[in-house]
C-alpha cells in the first residue's frame, strides 16, 4: 500500500521513466513488432516502470517548474529510449535485407506477399519474413530479450533522468552499428547471390548455344527451384552467422549507452 502511494505521489516523475521506457519498446526487437497490439506493447511497458521505478536515481532530477519545461523533459526521454530500441533493431533490419536481396535475384519481388497480420498492409518478401522469423527464435533462445530488459534497466544508471545530451558520439555509434550489421546482411545473402547470379549467366550462355530454346519462359522456375536448394543447404551457415552476431548484442547495448554518456 506503501509502494503505490509513493507511486502516485511521484506520478510526474513515473512518466518520465515511462517515457524512456515506452520509447524502447516502440522500437525494441521483438517487444516492438508491428504484430504486437499496440495495448500490449503499452501494457508491458507500464509493467516494466512500475518493476524499474524503485531502482530509478531520483534524487538528481529536479521536476520542470513549468509544463513546457516537463514536455521536453518527456520528449527527451522518449528519444533517448527510441535511439537505443531503434539501434537494438537495427540487426534484424539487416537480416530482412538479406532476405529482400536473395528475393530480388530469385525473382519472388514479382510475386511480393502481403503479410495479413500487418496493421498497415506492408508488402513483405517471403524469404525476408522467414529470416526475421529465424532470427527472432535464435534471439529468444540465447536469452536476448533478457539483454534488452537488462539494458533497459542499466540505462537509468548510466544516464540519470533528465541528463541526456545529443552527441556526436552517438550518432557515430549508430552509424558503426549500421554499417557492421549492412555488411553482415550482405554477406548472410551472399552464398545465395553468387549461385543466382551464376546461374543467370549459364542460361545466357544457353541463349548463345541453343538459340531456339526460349530462355525468358525456363529462367523463372529455374532461379527460384535452384535458389529454394541454396536456402536449404545455406540455412546452418546462415543461422551460425545469425547467432555469431546477435551474441555481442548485450555488448553493443552497453557500448551505445557509453556512447550516449559522453
Amino acid at each position: 500500500m506503501e509502494y503505490l502511494l509513493n507511486i502516485v505521489n511521484d506520478l510526474p516523475v513515473l512518466m518520465v521513466v515511462f517515457s524512456r521506457v515506452g520509447g524502447m519498446l516502440l522500437f525494441a526487437p521483438v517487444f516492438g513488432n508491428a504484430n504486437v497490439p499496440l495495448q500490449v506493447r503499452v501494457a508491458i511497458a507500464l509493467m516494466f516502470t512500475f518493476i524499474l521505478y524503485p531502482s530509478v536515481d531520483k534524487t538528481a532530477f529536479t521536476l520542470p517548474s513549468s509544463i513546457i519545461l516537463y514536455t521536453f523533459v518527456v520528449l527527451k526521454e522518449i528519444a533517448i529510449g527510441a535511439v537505443v530500441g531503434f539501434a537494438a533493431s537495427i540487426i534484424f533490419g539487416a537480416f530482412t535485407a538479406a532476405g529482400y536481396l536473395i528475393s530480388n535475384q530469385m525473382g519472388l519481388d514479382t510475386a511480393s506477399i502481403v503479410d495479413p497480420t500487418s496493421e498497415i498492409g506492408e508488402e513483405e518478401q517471403a524469404i525476408s519474413i522467414f529470416y526475421n522469423m529465424i532470427a527472432v527464435l535464435i534471439f529468444l533462445t540465447i536469452n536476448g530479450h533478457h539483454w534488452f530488459i537488462k539494458s533497459t534497466a542499466q540505462s537509468f544508471e548510466m544516464i540519470p533522468l533528465g541528463s541526456f545530451k545529443y552527441t556526436t558520439m552517438t550518432l557515430t555509434k549508430i552509424l558503426i552499428m549500421f554499417k557492421s550489421f549492412l555488411v553482415m546482411g550482405i554477406k548472410i545473402s551472399a552464398p545465395s547471390l553468387v549461385v543466382l547470379l551464376l546461374t543467370v549467366v549459364v542460361l545466357g550462355l544457353m541463349t548463345k548455344v541453343a538459340q531456339e530454346i526460349n530462355v525468358f519462359i525456363i529462367a523463372f522456375p529455374v532461379k527460384i527451384l535452384i535458389g529454394f536448394l541454396i536456402l536449404i543447404i545455406a540455412l546452418p551457415f546462415v543461422m551460425n552467422a545469425m547467432k555469431s552476431h546477435l551474441i555481442p548484442f548485450e555488448k553493443d547495448m552497453v557500448s551505445l549507452l557509453f556512447a550516449m554518456r559522453e
